[in-house]
């Protein structure tokens, strides 16, 4: 089996692929509100239904194994970091539960919106702004959001290009070194590549596109997450 890559968009007809990308960002943001603030017990019932929306999403998190262990570092440095400011386990733990719902949500976003749908959901909604060149700010999204998995391909064929050669790790800071440079070198060219195949394709930022239509998942994903965070929030403030 193909391993899966961590944020990268996968088609399918599970609940959260339904909903309207900006129905997404939207519950984030929402979201978002009382879990920066969240004691380890409200972090724990905020992930719950993360946990839930992954299941049904089916996200192959056995098959991001190395992507996740760079984010199982990161936690463990924020556990560090957070007891020895504050000498306290059980805001260590809400420190670390929070950083998990956070990648989580970036996962699901990810797992479930391809870039494209994304700026033209945006973009339909700025572009009403006046003065704003809305379309052009969907299309920059667009392309940074496009920019995160070119970032985790690039990793993974560098570091499986030097295991299928037998590098050997006699120096860690020289490896480590070249390893930068070799990622960095390559996202370079992965880039220049991107920019000559929209050059090719004679690529407008700032042309209209069609918005994409609100359906019935809209409706219940943003009610879930108000209600939710309504009922949470007296234990925050």
């Amino acid at each position: 089996m193909a391993e899966a890559l961590i944020f990268h968009y996968r088609e399918q007809r599970a609940f959260l692929n339904r909903c309207n990308p900006l129905a997404k960002v939207a519950s984030v943001l929402i979201l978002l509100i009382p879990l920066a603030r969240a004691p380890y017990k409200l972090a724990l019932i905020l992930l719950l239904p993360l946990v839930v929306l992954s299941l049904t999403q089916r996200l192959p998190l056995r098959r991001y194994g190395k992507e996740l262990t760079f984010f199982f570092f990161m936690a463990v440095i924020i556990a560090i970091t957070e007891y020895l400011a504050t000498r306290s386990p059980l805001g260590t733990l809400a420190a670390c539960l929070r950083f998990l719902a956070i990648i989580l949500c970036g996962m699901l976003l990810a797992d479930s919106t391809a870039p494209d749908d994304l700026a033209r959901s945006l973009g339909s909604v700025l572009s009403k702004i006046p003065f704003v060149d809305g379309w052009a700010i969907a299309s920059s999204i667009e392309l940074t959001i496009s920019m995160v998995p070119l970032i985790f391909d690039v990793t993974n064929q560098v570091t499986t290009a030097r295991k299928a050669r037998m590098e050997r790790n006699r120096h860690p800071i020289r490896n480590l070194t070249s390893l930068g440079e070799s990622i960095f070198t390559l996202l370079l060219d992965r880039a220049e590549e991107l920019a000559w195949a929209l050059d090719a394709r004679s690529f407008d930022p700032s042309r209209a596109r069609r918005a994409l239509p609100y359906s019935a998942p809209d409706f219940w994903l943003t009610i879930g997450t108000v209600s939710l965070v309504i009922l949470t929030l007296p234990f925050v403030l």
